[in-house]
This record gives structure tokens, C-alpha cells and sequence, in this order.
């Protein structure tokens, strides 16, 4: 450990880390995940008198959690490692400070991107959110400490109190730890530490006047952590907070009757000459000494600081060979046995709720702006009536606004409660702590294309939307990993194109629509492993070999509310995002199928035929290339053309194409109902056009095409910025070569055995 007399460094030299610019809604780093949110706008650079509190503590503590309860702010709970990947910043009403929600560590030694915000807020770094040139500082850290994994959390809490930060503890899922028999004395570990120590319930309300209390009366006393003085070599190591915990010390010192340290004698630590005392942390003689630092040792150091404190808080488990209910769980569902079945029936469930369930309630989201009943409430029906009142009844405008800009907005609020679906059972997946588990069980798979387990924890995030998984990527400790795990995320099949598979299956496979729509996802995770297995040999020869060390969160009930405001804010998040490029691509499918090619026609002439049309000739010009896939035919073409900007308009482009009502002749296909109209004739009529009695297998040639060609244009520009323009443009080649080839063969291939 440093010594107390250990000189700091001057402002100047506190310049050793890179610059991060953090953004907010929430504070996320640089450009990195704005893109994937959606949802960030830049923080200004003013100063601030008020206090300053951030939150540290390792991934699924309940530290976001306890974020949303305090200052009122709103962040997803994600409850797997790694997936705490914002700086999310509120003001703390009941103590008047600004209170900043660090992402998940387990260590200060920074081994990805988030990681590195921590150490750089801590230590104030030029260009992070506590610059000091800012007029901005960190006057609290607040650690949150897991009852059930106590050693843990102290040893953050141990890296914490060598940069001189202030601190205070909280101690979280304290019930749990009760019930397997590890109660913590919070009482006696505060005595232990010489710092507030709190227990609370951080999903719990009731907790917050307390901790209001707690934290009021340490931004006045900025406690220090006993037995652990700052060290200069230290990520996240402050020379003023350090030079006023040093202050504290002395006064501790003289408090207790103790000799003052005096400049020049020796600063007490066994050494004639401290090691860290003279050097400028930044020069040779201190890279010199930082090189002799055995790392080992630093860390043995706080562990054995760690087992001091432990003792004196940590009641020991009446029974220690008893398993806790956890551990009893885990046996069953990490058996490879018994979990890799229990988690693909839990997909298959998810995948059959979606698929079969929601369908009446989109009718009604969908209905609200586009239906065109006599006496339906909606926004067609206003607007036709305010354009008969002017006159324009019948008019292009009409088209425009009714068949056009209502049908986008249709589609959009008919995907809301189909997400909500989606993200309500993987919420509780993610709050449940089964998702954990769904990484330790990937582990094996993913080593044998070499990757690990946390990568499937982007891949299955793939699966809810390609955006938000390209983004996990950066947490991601190898960079080789991290490129193969973005090129091969678009194979997973993001929800998008789950209406596209409801809709074909529900014309040509009635009676096995779930049962398809399983198999296709199954078909995704075999695109996936393949992808991987290709960029092996290539991309992936420096990839690390270290175990996966995954921490396994306690299983526990998932709260009502939070689950729900978690669900309600992804969501609204992915129907925002989506919408605008559904209702832009929607009103210029209508612009293109408005637009005349032929003589005789005026522009959005009602008996204009689709096919000579500005969009049906632009789909014929595909026709010839998709011929050997079963499915040459200019609906289909001019659907995939659309669909490469993004796939929740394939649908709404099909309904367009035949010219079609939305509410008379197209039912609820554009939002995965159930029922389709007169759709199914006329898209069945397209396929046996194209491919005569292997309709059916053509169909399904289709799917297979819209699961591996391009997601959409947002996720190509995604992956332009995390690994550049020449290796997407290759990307998206090869994405598309794949889909015509496997289409190709599945119904080539297929024509053979009927």
C-alpha cells in the first residue's frame, strides 16, 4: 500500500489517461453509443457549485436501480455483466447535488471502454464529466456493496479508497444474503471501515429517506476509508482529494496522541526511501517504480485489508456446506443436460407468446390511426373527415395523408405492443438473473468458434435489435472478438423481421406458423456459429484464451415496476428509432407507386396499375436476378429492395404494391395479426407466378432471404463506425451474396424431392 507521505502530483502532470467526452439522456462515452440509443444530447461543458455524488459498484448491484429511485432519472436495469454501459447523471433533490450513475466494474484496472470512464471520473481526468478545469469534481463516491459476494465489493471499495476519494457504502441485496445465511452486520462493517455504511433495499422506495440522511451528513464530513491510504500509481488516483485525505490523516494522528509526520524523516512504511513518495507519477523514476509493483501483490495487499474488514461484518453461515437456493437452482440449470434444453424451451415460449398471442391487441394499436370503419375513432377517419369539409375529399392528398402517412403510423403503433412482448420476458430474464446463466451456459459453444461467453450476451440482445447488440460489442475486452462479434451480429434475426416470418408462415404453413418461425431462429443461431467458424482463421488468430470469469447474480423475484419501466422504456425506445424510418420509407413507397412511367396516367391517378408505376418498374429490373431463388416475381424484389433500408416496411411495401386498402383488403398484416385479408390470394398468386406448384417452398426460400440478407441501413452505418467503411462495404457484399446463395439452394434443392 502507498505510504501517506507519498508526494502528489501537481495538476499539470493529471493528464496520463485519454480524453472521453460524455454525453447525457444518459451520459454516454463519446459518439460510441449514441447511435445505438437513439436518445443523447450533449452535456454542456458549465461549471457546477453543487456537490457532486457518483455511484460505483460492481455490475448487478442494484446501483441503477438505486439511481432511478433517488433523483427521479430513468435507466434500463440490465441484470447481466457487461450491460451497464451508461453514465447516466440526475440531481438529488433531498441532498442538493448532482448525482452521476458510473457503468459496472469489478476492478478500477480498466480492461474496456466503460471501465475506463470510471477510472477517468474518478481521477478527474481533462475532458471526462469531473474535469476540475471545468469547474466540475467528485465529492462523494457512494460504493455499493453486494451482501452476497461482501469480499468482492470491498476489494472495489479497497481501489476506490487509494485514489483519496471520499467514500460511503451502501450494502444491497441484504435479503438474499439473509436467507442463504450470510447476514451483514452494517453496523459493524461501517466501525470496521471508518465510513458511513448504509444497508438498503434499492428497488425499494422506502430505503431513500435514510440514505438522504446518510448522504447529506458525509458530503460534510467527506469520510475516508480506515486502513487503505491513496496511492499515487492507482487508476482513478486524485492528488486533491489525496492531499486532503492526507490532511485527515494527520489530524487523525494528532487526534489519537500519535507523532506528526514531519517532511524529510521517514514516512513510516519500512522503507529508508518510500517508493512512492519523491517521483512524479508521470516520469522515469515513477514508471520505473510502477514496473517493480508486482500487481499480484497489490491486489493480495487489498484482499488481505478485505479479510480484516470482512471478519468483523460478515456473521459466518450456520451451516457452511449447506448449498444456498441459488446454488441448488444452478445445479439443475447449468447442467448441460437439463439448461441448454430448459433455455431453448424458454426461447421457444418467448417466440410462441410473440408469434400467436399479441395479435389481437396490435389490431387495436394498428386500428387507432388507420382504420377506415364507418364510426371507427382514428385518425384516418379524422382526416377524411377535415379534408371533406374542405373540399379535398378524393384528392392526392387524401392518398397521401390516409393511405400513406396513417398507414406508417399504423405500423408503427402496432409494433409497440409486439415489443413490448419481446422486451417484457427478456426483462425478466435480465432481472430474474437467469440471463447470467445464459452466458456460462454459451461458454463452451462460443470457445469452440473461438469466442466466449460474454459474447452471447450481445448476440442475444441481436435478437431484440441489431442497433443496441452492435453497441454491446464495446464492452468486449479483445478487440479481435469484438470485430468478429460485429460482423456476424446482423445474422442474428432481430425482431423486425418477425412480422415478415408471421405473415408468409400464416399464408403458406397455417398450421405450424410457431413452429417455422422457431426453426428460422434456429437457422439464425446456425448463421451465427458458421459466421464465426469462416472469420476464425482470419480475424480471430490473437484471440485470448483466458477463462470467462462470470460473476452469477443470486436468483431473485423481479419487481413489478421496475420490470415494467424497464420494458415500457425499451419499447418505446426501439418504436421511436423505428418509426421515423417506417412512416419516411412508407410515404415514398406511396410517392414511387404514385409516380406514372407510362403515358395515359397522371400522378396518383387511382386507376394507375402498380406495375407501371416509378416503384413497380424499379422492382422489375430485380425480377431476373431472384428467378433461381423461387421467388423472381416484382412484389416480392420491390418488398427486399425496401427492406434493406429497414425491414419493418417489407410488409407495408407488399400492401402497397397490390394497390390494396389497408383496412378493407389488407387486415392486420402490416402489424403480424392474424388476420390477413385478401392479402393471402394475392401473395400466394405471386409465388405460384414465380414459382408454380413449389409456391410453398419458395415461401420459405423468401424467409430464408430476409433472415441473412442486410438488416437495415442503420445497422450498416453502425457497423461503418465500429470497424470502418471498407470492412462494412465488404461486409454487406458478403451478406447478401450468402442470402441469394442459400436461397438459391433451399429452393433449387428443395424442387428435387417434391
Amino acid at each position: 500500500m502507498s505510504c501517506p507521505k507519498c508526494a502528489p502530483r501537481g495538476p499539470e502532470d493529471d493528464r496520463r489517461h485519454e480524453k472521453h467526452h460524455l454525453h447525457v439522456s444518459g451520459l454516454t462515452r463519446g459518439a460510441e453509443a449514441a447511435e445505438a440509443t437513439h436518445r443523447t444530447s450533449v452535456i454542456e461543458d458549465t461549471p457546477t457549485t453543487e456537490p457532486t455524488v457518483v455511484l460505483v459498484g460492481n455490475p448487478n448491484v442494484g446501483k441503477s436501480t438505486l439511481f432511478n429511485n433517488v433523483p427521479g432519472a430513468r435507466q434500463n436495469v440490465v441484470n447481466a455483466p457487461g450491460t451497464t454501459v451508461e453514465v447516466m447523471q440526475g440531481h438529488w433533490g433531498a441532498v442538493g447535488a448532482r448525482v452521476l450513475d458510473l457503468p459496472g466494474t469489478y476492478s478500477l484496472i480498466a480492461n474496456s471502454p466503460d471501465e475506463q470512464v470510471v477510472v477517468d471520473t474518478l481521477a478527474g481526468t481533462p475532458g471526462s464529466f469531473t474535469d476540475p478545469v471545468r469547474g466540475r469534481s467528485v465529492d462523494l463516491v457512494v460504493v455499493l456493496l453486494e451482501a452476497t459476494a461482501l469480499t468482492r465489493s470491498l476489494y472495489l471499495l479497497g481501489q476506490v479508497a487509494r485514489t483519496g476519494r471520499p467514500v460511503a457504502a451502501v450494502i444491497t441485496m441484504s435479503d438474499v444474503a439473509e436467507h442463504e445465511g450470510q447476514a451483514v452486520d452494517a453496523a459493524a462493517l461501517g466501525a470496521s471501515l471508518g465510513i458511513p455504511v448504509l444497508a438498503v433495499d434499492a428497488r425499494a422506495r422506502a430505503s431513500v429517506p435514510a440514505l438522504n440522511d446518510m448522504v447529506s451528513a458525509a458530503l460534510r464530513t467527506r469520510p475516508r476509508v480506515r486502513g487503505i491510504e491513496p496511492d499515487p500509481l492507482s487508476p482513478g488516483y486524485n492528488q486533491v482529494a489525496a492531499a486532503a485525505a492526507r490532511a485527515a490523516l494527520e489530524k487523525n494522528r494528532e487526534d489519537e496522541g500519535a507523532p506528526a509526520l514531519v517532511d524529510g524523516e521517514g514516512c513510516g512504511c519500512g522503507h529508508d526511501t518510500c517508493p512512492d513518495r519523491a517521483p512524479d507519477p508521470d516520469s522515469t523514476a515513477a514508471a520505473a517504480v510502477a514496473a517493480q509493483r508486482d500487481p499480484l501483490a497489490e491486489a493480495e495487499d487489498i484482499f488481505a485489508w478485505v479479510d480484516g474488514v470482512e471478519a468483523a461484518a460478515h456473521s459466518a453461515r450456520e451451516d457452511a456446506a449447506k448449498l444456498s437456493r441459488s446454488d441448488r437452482i444452478d445445479r439443475l440449470l447449468l447442467h448441460p443436460l437439463v439448461g441448454i434444453p430448459v433455455f431453448f424451451a424458454l426461447m421457444w415460449l418467448l417466440f410462441k407468446v410473440a408469434g400467436e398471442w399479441v395479435g389481437p391487441v396490435q389490431d387495436f394499436f394498428d386500428g387507432v390511426f388507420s382504420s377506415q370503419d364507418e364510426g371507427a375513432f382514428s385518425l384516418a377517419n379524422g382526416l377524411t373527415t377535415l379534408l371533406t369539409a374542405v373540399g379535398a375529399e378524393g384528392t392526392w392528398v387524401e392518398g397521401l395523408l390516409v393511405g400513406g402517412l396513417c398507414t406508417g403510423l399504423g405500423v408503427v403503433a402496432s409494433f409497440l405492443p409486439l415489443m413490448f412482448v419481446i422486451f417484457l420476458m427478456i426483462s425478466i430474464l435480465e432481472d430474474s438473473g437467469y440471463m447470467a446463466r445464459a452466458a456460462f451456459l454459451g461458454d463452451r459453444v462460443m470457445r469452440s468458434i473461438g469466442l466466449d461467453g460474454r459474447v452471447i450476451l450481445p448476440l442475444i440482445m441481436g435478437f431484440g435489435c441489431n442497433l443496441p447488440s452492435l453497441a454491446a460489442t464495446r464492452t468486449l475486452p479483445n478487440s479481435k472478438q469484438r470485430l468478429v462479434t460485429t460482423l456476424i451480429i446482423p445474422y442474428t434475426s432481430c425482431a423486425a423481421r418477425l412480422t415478415i416470418y408471421l405473415m408468409i408462415a400464416r399464408i403458406f404453413f397455417p398450421g405450424n406458423t410457431g413452429t417455422v418461425v422457431f426453426g428460422l431462429y434456429l437457422l439464425s443461431l446456425v448463421m451465427v456459429v458458421l459466421g464465426a467458424l469462416v472469420l476464425r482463421p482470419f480475424l480471430n488468430r490473437e484471440s485470448s484464451n483466458a477463462p470467462l470469469m462470470l460473476v452469477l447474480p443470486s436468483y431473485q423475484m423481479p419487481r413489478v415496476v421496475v420490470t415494467l419501466k424497464s420494458t415500457a422504456l425499451r419499447s418505446w425506445s426501439f418504436v421511436k428509432g423505428a418509426g421515423k424510418i417506417i412512416v419516411t420509407m412508407t410515404l415514398v413507397v406511396w410517392f414511387m407507386s404514385a409516380i406514372p412511367v407510362v403515358a395515359g396516367h397522371s400522378f396518383a391517378d387511382a386507376d394507375l396499375p402498380m406495375e407501371d408505376s416509378l416503384y413497380g418498374r424499379t422492382a422489375q429490373v430485380l425480377v431476373p436476378v431472384f428467378e433461381p431463388t423461387g421467388f423472381g416475381e416484382w412484389h416480392m424484389t420491390g418488398a427486399l429492395m425496401t427492406g434493406f433500408i429497414a425491414k419493418e416496411t417489407v410488409i407495408s411495401s407488399i400492401v402497397t404494391s397490390y394497390n390494396m386498402d389497408p383496412e378493407t383488403q389488407g387486415g392486420d398484416a402490416e402489424d403480424g395479426g392474424t388476420d390477413l385479408g385478401s392479402l393471402p390470394d394475392l401473395v400466394r398468386g405471386s409465388f405460384e407466378k414465380s414459382a408454380g406448384d413449389a409456391a410453398p417452398l419458395a415461401a420459405f426460400a423468401f424467409l430464408v432471404f430476409v433472415l441473412t440478407y442486410t438488416p437495415c441501413l442503420a445497422t450498416v452505418a453502425e457497423q461503418a463506425r465500429q470497424i470502418g467503411g471498407r470492412r462494412t462495404a465488404t461486409a454487406v457484399a458478403v451478406q447478401l451474396g450468402a442470402a441469394w446463395i442459400l436461397a438459391t439452394a433451399v429452393f433449387q434443392i428443395g424442387r428435387l424431392f417434391l
